[in-house]
C-alpha cells in the first residue's frame, strides 16, 4: 500500500487568471553558519493585481526530522518552524512536503508592486537538507478571466508493484489534468483512465500533462523493471484546471512614414480586434534588431481605432525599419511585427 497521503485541498471557480510552476531545485542547505538559498519563482505577476489564490509548496529531503529554518517570500516571514504536512521514509532518508498559503503576502502593497515572487530559505540548525523541488500556484483576480480548478496535494510514495487511483479528478469535465511527480532515478509508470493506458519513464521532477479523458478516473501504476529493485515514485499533486481569458488583439490598420530633415515620423492607426482592453500597450521601432524608439500608447478598447505617431532621429537613412506593437493583459505579453520600407519616402 502506498505510504503518505494526497488529499483534495481546493475545488471551485473564480474570476481569475491561473499560473503555476513546478521546478526541480536540488540545492543543499547545511548546518554551516548562515546557509541560505534564494530562489525566484518563474511566474510573472501583473503589477497591482490582487491574488485570489496563492500556495507555495516545497519538497525537502533530510536524514533527520529536526530542522531549524526560516522561509521568507518577498521579504515577509512565512514560517520559522519546520512543520511538514506529510513525511515519508525511504531507506535512510526522509522526504517532506511543506505547504504554505502565501495569498496575504502577495497582496501586501510591497508585493503588489513587484513583478516577480522571490523566496528565501535560511537554514539555522539541525540536520542538513536538500530542497528537491518547489511548486507555486497563483490565481490573479480579474473580471476578464475565469478559472475552474481542483487540486490534490501532499506526498504519496508508490512502491514497485503498487497502484494508486483517484476518481472524480476534475471540477469541470472539460478540464486538463497535470500529474506532478518526482523520482530520483528512472521509474517506469503506467497511467490509465480505465480505457486507455499511457506509459511514461519518470526521472527527477515531472509535470505530466493529461487530457480530459482522465477527469473521471486516474490510476497510477508503478510497474517496476525486469531487473527488480525498483526505485520509489513520489506523487506530489494532481491539478485539474480549465481557464479562459478575454484577450486583446491589436493590429496596425495603416502606416504612414515621413522623413523631415534628420527625423523619421511614423503616423499609425491601431485597431483592437480582440474582446478585451490591454492593460498596457507600446510601440517599438527596430532597425536591424536595434531599438531606435519606444513609446507608450493609449490601450484601445475592443473595436476602437486610435491614431498614434512616433518620431526617431536619423543619422543614416535605413532601407526600412520594423514596427513592433506590444500589448499586455494580466501577466501575458503579445506583440506583432510589421516591416516598413523607407526607400520611397
Amino acid at each position: 500500500m502506498p505510504a503518505g497521503i494526497i488529499s483534495e485541498v481546493y475545488k471551485g471557480s473564480f474570476n481569475a487568471d491561473l499560473y503555476y510552476t513546478f521546478a526541480e531545485v536540488n540545492k543543499a542547505l547545511t548546518h554551516s553558519e548562515s546557509s541560505k538559498l534564494s530562489y525566484t519563482l518563474d511566474i510573472p505577476r501583473p503589477l497591482g493585481v490582487v491574488a485570489e489564490h496563492a500556495v507555495l509548496e516545497l519538497l525537502v529531503e533530510s536524514r533527520e526530522r529536526l530542522i531549524d529554518w526560516k522561509i521568507r517570500v518577498n521579504g515577509v516571514s512565512v514560517s520559522k518552524e519546520f512543520k511538514p504536512v506529510v513525511s515519508v521514509k525511504v531507506g535512510e532518508i526522509y522526504l517532506h512536503k511543506l505547504i504554505y498559503d502565501v495569498k496575504s503576502i502577495l497582496n501586501t502593497p510591497e508585493s503588489m508592486n513587484k513583478a516577480r515572487v522571490h523566496m528565501t530559505v535560511r537554514h539555522e540548525g539541525g540536520g542538513s537538507i536538500i530542497l528537491r523541488a518547489v511548486g507555486f500556484i497563483v490565481a490573479y483576480s480579474h473580471f476578464d478571466a475565469y478559472t475552474s480548478m481542483k487540486y490534490y496535494t501532499g506526498l504519496l510514495l508508490v512502491g514497485e508493484g503498487e497502484r494508486y487511483s483517484l476518481s472524480d479528478v476534475c471540477v469541470d469535465g472539460d478540464s486538463l489534468v497535470d500529474l506532478v511527480a518526482f523520482s530520483s532515478a528512472p521509474v517506469p509508470i503506467v497511467l490509465s483512465n480505465g480505457f486507455n493506458q499511457r506509459r511514461i519513464l519518470v526521472k527527477g521532477l515531472a509535470n505530466i500533462q493529461l487530457d480530459n479523458s482522465y477527469c473521471g478516473y486516474l490510476e497510477i501504476n508503478h510497474e517496476g523493471s525486469d531487473s527488480g529493485g525498483g526505485n520509489p515514485f513520489l506523487v506530489l499533486g494532481v491539478l485539474s484546471k480549465k481557464f479562459s481569458v478575454r484577450k486583446p488583439s491589436l493590429k496596425l490598420a495603416s502606416i504612414t512614414p515621413m522623413v523631415s530633415g534628420n527625423e523619421l515620423n511614423i503616423s499609425l492607426r491601431i485597431t483592437n480586434e480582440g474582446d478585451a482592453i490591454p492593460d498596457e500597450a507600446m510601440l517599438v521601432v527596430l532597425d536591424k534588431g536595434f531599438v531606435r524608439g519606444v513609446k507608450k500608447i493609449k490601450p484601445p478598447s475592443p473595436g476602437e481605432v486610435v491614431e498614434e505617431s512616433i518620431k526617431i532621429p536619423l543619422n543614416l537613412m535605413p532601407e526600412g525599419v520594423t514596427l513592433r506593437l506590444v500589448w499586455k493583459k494580466l501577466a501575458r505579453t503579445q506583440f506583432e511585427d510589421t516591416s516598413v520600407k523607407l526607400a520611397q519616402v
